[in-house]
């Protein structure tokens, strides 16, 4: 039973990681423009779809399979914001409508281009490593490791460098960085554009180890935004956290509860964090 127990775990801690992503767009693009870009979920689709196109069908390899779908995503992050995005900044009614209006195109386009047969790589890195009897297979591990890489690069990026020290001045004050010459246009749309990289990162990835579909997107925004609320919106490395704790919470969960339930083991545990610490568990530590 403790074997059982740990692999759920690893796998929760695996599927969580690919929360934590989704989750570091959203907690970017809500500190910077002020809007919950649900959209976030339609451009990981489009991540896992590019991907799986230029790996099985053009014949590319994996890797940079996965890099040309988050340039051609980035480009199209690019023009929804330019577009859309950029007159709803601020309006957060208005920009979830934009966004579930994007959410409805994207699926649909998707669903004309590819039908709705879900698509499957061929085996990126076969194999799997033991210890103690426990089994985790060498790409699950691999993924895992690159999305840590690349919240921790990201919160390094915000911390240490020109670009991150105004992202984090304008979100504490708008008009104080303005005054400090910060171009706040070119700064929301770079951080729009970087939140849409990160989603199509995160379906590239989850290309290699899951079916994909056009409806992926939609549960996985809402993970997403589940864990950044979990973690407390605004938390860089406690978007990765909150999107573990999700997954480990909902994988072990469905080992004494009905595989059915699952998703609502997610919801009741941020439901006690948060009646405990409304700001979430990293919130309201500066």
């Amino acid at each position: 039973m403790i074997q059982v127990v740990v692999t759920q775990m690893l796998n929760g801690a695996i599927v969580g990681a690919l929360y934590g992503i989704v989750a570091l767009g959203v907690t970017l693009t809500f500190c910077i423009t002020g809007v919950v870009n649900f959209a976030l979920g339609a451009f990981m689709v489009l991540g896992a779809y590019f991907t799986w196109w230029c790996h099985e069908v053009a014949g590319i390899p994996y890797i940079p399979s996965v890099f040309l779908a988050v340039l051609a995503v980035s480009v199209l992050g690019y023009l929804a914001d330019a577009g859309l995005f950029r007159f709803t900044r601020n309006h957060l009614v208005n920009g979830l409508l934009v966004s579930i209006g994007l959410i409805s195109i994207v699926e649909a386009s998707v669903l004309l281009i590819w039908t709705a047969t879900p698509k499957n790589l061929s085996y990126v890195l076969p194999g799997v490593i033991r210890v103690a009897g426990i089994s985790v297979s060498q790409i699950k591990l691999v993924i895992s490791a690159a999305l840590v890489a690349v919240v921790a690069a990201t919160y390094v990026g915000l911390t240490r460098t020109w670009f991150g020290r105004s992202a984090f001045a304008y979100a504490q004050n708008p008009e104080a960085a303005m005054l400090m010459g910060v171009n706040t246009a070119r700064l929301e749309t770079m951080v729009f554009v970087y939140s849409t990289s990160l989603a199509a990162l995160g379906g590239g990835l989850y290309a290699s180890l899951y079916s994909i579909e056009p409806s992926l997107g939609g549960f996985y925004i809402l993970k997403g935004v589940e864990a950044a609320i979990l973690a407390g919106v605004g938390e860089v490395l406690g978007s990765l956290a909150g999107g573990v704790i999700l997954g480990i919470s909902e994988n072990v969960g469905s080992i004494y509860l009905p595989s059915a339930l699952r998703d609502a083991y997610g919801l009741v545990f941020l439901i006690l964090i948060l009646l405990l610490k409304p700001a979430g568990l990293f919130g309201g530590k500066k």
